[in-house]
């Protein structure tokens, strides 16, 4: 802050020059100063408004997400007479409703060999003679591993069985008395996993090869379903009931009763979601861009053409026949979606069960074209959600509206930094300027009154003055 020194010693002009340089500097400084305080305030408003915006279109994408895909509509209800024989839970495939009727009287199991026990899983079980073994898992390819003369131990042979990943797995196991066993093990089950094992050795050092030592031979899950017998090689099984996977736990012959039913009640919960979700992104969007919003005041993204057409696009998609029309449902009206006088969405709970009840397949095509895992680009019809969805992520992502224009308004606020950094440098240099100007003039005055004095006193000291007769 500038100091008029010579004023602040009774010297100078007598003018408050500090008062003048700022006025001065103010008058230069304001116009300049305003222009960038309303673009900075305008870049502000829009982004807090487009933030706002966002977050209600993305709360609008998570919604849809719920009925965009065929798996995702899979409204069901699974019931199940005794889930510790056999535990039945939905994939992310659409369920086939219906009863199911199951009994297990044996279950899958992998083959297991085992080596005779020995006090070390290191030392030499070989009398310092190499040995060759050769297995071979189902019909694959046999696989020798050949140890070293003095290097025939459990530890050893797991190793090489390990290393060949050719569908065993080998491991020494510590049986708690100081002895060691060597277990060799199908990765899968089924008797066409069952591992075939020879050696070179006779006898065989390691007792691997013994037919005593194959403590779990492989095999079959057997079960009757719906009274038919059946076997598979993994107690899991997903072949039977679409979209159910099915594991077996026991195998007491006990009757389990599965029994998989349309849940309507979900579909229609989902669906109330999506339309709550619309009508909150209109609301959000409507405050945005009225003229005259709950607080009295203009909405942050008044008169802003694009986000009207946007609006107008939802709207269309809930009014229009959809992408993926069928016979009976052609449009959300057919469902009982419909906008009341106010433009809010609303669901006839009745007539949308009735849809579900009568028209379901209808009903998800026309949310997921009876798809999964779609792709964002292309123009395929891609169902309500999907369409949507697409359309949100085009005005959100790499490109698309708001993107643009939060990078638009983020480059705009940094010129407008830079600018009043540059007006700030400038008006100070002015103050410096005008405050050294008003400085010297003081000084002038304060010589031309010390001159007036001077004077003064020497025409008073003039001989026949006035004073003087």
């Amino acid at each position: 802050m500038a100091v008029d020194y010579l004023n602040a010693l009774n010297a100078g002009s007598g003018m408050d020059t500090k008062s003048i340089v700022d006025a001065i500097v103010g008058a230069a400084k304001a116009p300049q100063q305003d222009f960038i305080d309303r673009r900075k305030d305008a870049a502000e408003v829009e982004i807090s408004g487009l933030g706002q915006l966002k977050s209600a279109m993305q709360t609008l994408r998570s919604a849809m997400t719920a009925l965009n895909d065929a798996r995702e509509f899979n409204f069901s209800t699974l019931s199940n007479s005794n889930p510790d024989n056999i535990y039945a839970n939905f994939t992310t495939g659409s369920a086939e409703a219906g009863i199911h009727e199951l009994s297990v009287s044996q279950l899958a199991r992998r083959d297991i060999h085992v080596s005779d026990p020995f006090a070390s899983a290191t030392d030499d079980q070989g009398g310092n003679v190499a040995a060759s073994y050769t297995f071979t898992v189902g019909s694959g390819e046999a696989i020798t591993v050949t140890l070293d003369a003095g290097e025939v131990s459990l530890s050893n042979l797991a190793d090489a069985i390990n290393e060949e990943a050719a569908g065993a797995t080998a491991r020494v196991i510590e049986l708690g008395d100081g002895n060691y066993r060597l277990f060799v093990e199908s990765d899968q089950s089924g008797t066409a996993k069952a591992i075939t094992l020879t050696t070179t050795s006779d006898p065989d050092p390691l007792g691997l090869t013994d037919a005593g030592n194959n403590v779990q031979p492989a095999q079959d899950a057997e079960f009757t379903y719906n009274g038919v017998a059946m076997s598979r090689s993994s107690n899991q099984v997903t072949d039977l009931i679409e979209g159910v996977q099915l594991d077996l736990m026991d195998d007491s012959g006990t009757s389990v009763r599965i029994e998989v039913a349309q849940d309507n009640n979900g579909a229609v919960t989902a669906i109330e979601n999506l339309v709550a979700a619309y009508n909150a992104f209109e609301s959000v969007a409507k405050e945005l861009t009225s003229l005259e919003n709950e607080a009295g005041e203009a909405g942050e993204l008044y008169g802003d053409s694009a986000i009207r057409a946007l609006r107008g696009q939802f709207r269309a998609m809930f009014l229009d026949e959809g992408s993926m029309a069928g016979d009976n449902i052609t449009r959300m009206s057919d469902m009982g979606v419909t906008f009341d006088r106010y433009g809010v969405l609303k669901v006839d709970t009745i007539l949308l069960t009735d849809a579900l009840e009568n028209h379901f397949d209808e009903v998800k095509t026309y949310f997921t074209a009876n798809t999964d895992d779609q792709l964002e680009i292309g123009a395929a019809d891609r169902g309500l959600s999907g369409d949507i969805m697409k359309m949100i992520d085009d005005y959100l992502g790499p490109g698309g509206l708001m993107i643009t224009r939060e990078q638009s308004n983020s480059q705009l606020l940094s010129r407008l930094e830079e600018d009043q950094t540059k007006l700030d440098s400038r008006m100070s240099d002015l103050e410096a300027r005008t405050t050294t100007q008003f400085t010297v003039m003081n000084k002038i005055m304060d010589e031309m009154k010390s001159l007036q004095d001077y004077l003064d006193s020497q025409m008073e000291n003039l001989p026949f003055t006035k004073k003087n007769n």
